[in-house]
């Protein structure tokens, strides 16, 4: 046991630096940061046009690009629950409320119904 316990003091030993290296900080690679990047513009873009509907449905292909980006490797551990949360929250935050169709008023609306039912009991 002593053995094998000083043959591993001796192999963590082997090649070490005497002064202690900082690991190298994780990037996002551009390949993966400049598509993510141009569709959160355009999200931005749509909202700040007064567009909600389309920002949202941006916002959702963002989310997908995100998650697919994740789950493919492209990116670092560091970052993905991260910019999940960032797209995911974003997604949340936009309403997208379609405008109401215009209501038909006037005073023939209901004639032409009228006529089709006449014309049905005949």
């Amino acid at each position: 046991m002593v053995a094998a316990l000083a043959a591993v003091v001796c192999l963590a030993g082997c090649g070490s630096n005497p002064t202690p290296r900082a690991a190298a900080p994780s990037k996002l690679p551009a390949a993966v940061a400049a598509p993510l990047a141009a569709r959160s513009d355009a999200v931005a873009q749509a909202l700040a046009a007064g567009d909600a509907c389309r920002a949202a449905s941006l916002a959702q292909q963002l989310q997908q690009e995100t998650l697919a980006s994740i789950n493919a490797g492209r990116v670092p551990a560091p970052f993905q629950e991260h910019l999940a949360s960032a797209a995911n929250d974003l997604v949340s935050r936009i309403r997208c409320i379609p405008p109401a169709q215009p209501h038909e008023r006037g005073k023939h609306k209901g004639r032409e119904k009228k006529k089709k039912q006449n014309e049905e009991n005949d």
